[in-house]
């Protein structure tokens, strides 16, 4: 028979032991989108930003929830920035200390730069000479 403080030992360890795996391993991560073409109107994001995100990643290794764990200070650069994770990130999942596959979390900094204007019809031009 298992004593009382013999089984709330047991519950107590329980826990740390699930915890004991590693941490969702990204692929392909250049394939991820890095360019803020489409994500804000042309000067609504003005210089980009950096987000600190968190990703709730499945066992088999698809993007379930995001977080946004530190603002860029533009929301919808942040909204963007999930948006967009959650559709193209993929990971090798969590493991536990036994191998299996186990949902995980993914945390990282994704820097965001407005790329340069494109050069209007006036300034890229020059006059025909006559």
């Amino acid at each position: 028979m298992i004593r009382p403080a013999l089984l709330a030992l047991i519950a107590l360890v329980a826990p740390a032991a699930t915890l004991a795996q590693t941490a969702p391993v990204p692929l392909s991560p250049d394939t991820w989108p890095r360019n803020i073409d489409g994500m804000c109107d042309w000067h609504a994001c003005d210089e980009g930003g950096s987000v600190r995100f968190a990703l709730a990643v499945t066992r088999d290794g698809r993007v379930r929830a995001c977080e946004i764990v530190e603002s860029s200070g533009n929301a919808r650069l942040d909204e963007n920035t999930c948006r967009l994770l959650t559709r193209y990130a993929r990971f090798a999942p969590a493991r536990d200390k036994r191998g299996k596959a186990v949902a995980g979390r993914y945390v990282q900094w994704m820097h965001w730069k407005v790329p340069e204007a494109p050069a209007s019809l006036e300034t890229g031009a020059q006059a025909d000479r006559p």
